[in-house]
């Protein structure tokens, strides 16, 4: 698999331009290779900042954050899908659909922990 170096990435960069590989395999191989190569590095990093929460409000800055970047992942991934309906490429089109629609599906999931992250208010007891 042909990659770009950091030179060619910065130059292609410069005019708008990113690189993109030829086969399915250069990109299953290049998604994995990403994956795998940065896994050991942000499971730390992510075990090392959940270590210092201390209680459910120390959850809530976390998880408003991931709320609000799988909220513009959504809007990347419908406009992409648009364009590629646009340029006639449906399979294209429906692979990002899916996507959009799991990305809703995460979006909720974690718009009900952030909710969760509140405290219940005491109720009192009557009799």
């Amino acid at each position: 698999m042909k990659k770009p170096n950091r030179l060619m990435t910065f130059l292609l960069s410069l005019i708008g331009q990113s690189w993109a590989y030829d086969t399915v395999d250069e990109v299953e191989e290049v998604i994995g290779k990403n994956a795998f190569d940065n896994y050991e590095r942000r499971l730390a990093t992510h075990r090392k900042g959940a270590a210092r929460i201390t209680d459910s409000l120390g959850f809530q800055p976390g998880l408003v954050a991931l709320h609000d970047e799988l909220n513009d992942t959504w809007h990347y991934l419908t406009a992409l899908q648009h364009r590629a309906r646009d340029l006639g490429h449906h399979g294209l089109a429906n692979s990002l659909k899916w996507a959009a629609d799991d990305t809703v599906d995460v979006m909720t999931a974690v718009d009900e922990a952030a909710e969760k992250t509140v405290p219940a208010p005491e109720v009192p007891l009557t009799r």
